[in-house]
């Protein structure tokens, strides 16, 4: 079993590079877990007490907007972990993490995981270097949004077209960042479709306004004593004309 969970460790991101026997000491320390689809790995606000190793299947990182709406912020694939943040910081879990497909996991518990970290310093040096590339990350992501924003606030929507939502591995942190961004941005061009909308209700009601001041004015002035009389006048102007021809 030991065996099995060793080989699965080394499609790990977090202990790429590890020898063997590294390897072999961390997979001592691990336990499997198989997961269905929309099964919750772990939850927003728990404690952090164990990292977990995406052996097979995808996993959706979740938190709530400001409404209680799901807001995804990530995506795992197989050889990605997920949790490690609380196991170091000690805080409660930051996000939720929901399977998309059926999958299967490998917990490391805290006290196993600062074991390793104390006995072997080459397992620690990788983690950290794992940790690094997923600052990298979040500095793309957070780098992506600022760029698209400043493309919205100047009234470029174009770039959302371009941009498809995925399940599958990038090339880059920043494919995978325009994927995750995707979505948020993808409610901002339904905004913008709202808006055009609203736009286009507001010179129609515009228009009906126009219409009905032009229509206003209009009786306004017929409800005059000047109109009343140009009228009468008139009246009697085609009736003297009238009179006139009969006699010719």
């Amino acid at each position: 079993m030991a065996e099995d969970i060793a080989a699965q460790l080394k499609n790990c991101f977090l202990f790429k590079g590890l020898s063997d026997e590294a390897l072999a000491a961390v997979a001592q320390k691990a336990s499997t877990h198989t997961l269905a689809e929309g099964d919750v790995l772990m939850r927003r606000g728990e404690t952090g007490d164990s990292l977990f190793m995406v052996n097979e299947g995808w996993f959706k990182i979740v938190t709530e907007d400001a409404q209680g709406d799901e807001l995804i912020i990530n995506k795992t694939a197989p050889g990605e972990t997920i949790g490690e943040m609380a196991l170091l910081d000690e805080a409660p879990r930051s996000a939720s993490a929901i399977a998309l497909t059926p999958a299967r996991v490998l917990e490391l518990k805290k006290d196993a995981f600062y074991e390793i970290l104390d006995q072997r310093p080459d397992v620690a040096l990788t983690i950290i270097r794992g940790l690094s590339s997923r600052l990298r990350f979040s500095t793309t992501y957070i780098q992506k949004a600022i760029d698209w924003s400043q493309k919205i606030a100047a009234g470029d929507y174009e770039f959302i077209e371009n941009t498809q939502q995925a399940l599958r591995k990038t090339e880059s942190d920043d494919d995978k960042a325009a994927q995750l961004l995707s979505a948020f941005f993808q409610m901002v061009r339904s905004v913008k479709a709202r808006e055009n909308d609203l736009k286009e209700q507001l010179e129609r009601l515009t228009l009906e306004i126009d219409e009905a001041r032009r229509k206003q004015e209009f009786e306004d002035i017929v409800g005059t004593d000047f109109y009343a009389n140009l009228k009468e006048r008139a009246k009697r102007l085609r009736a003297q004309r009238a009179a006139s021809q009969d006699e010719e």
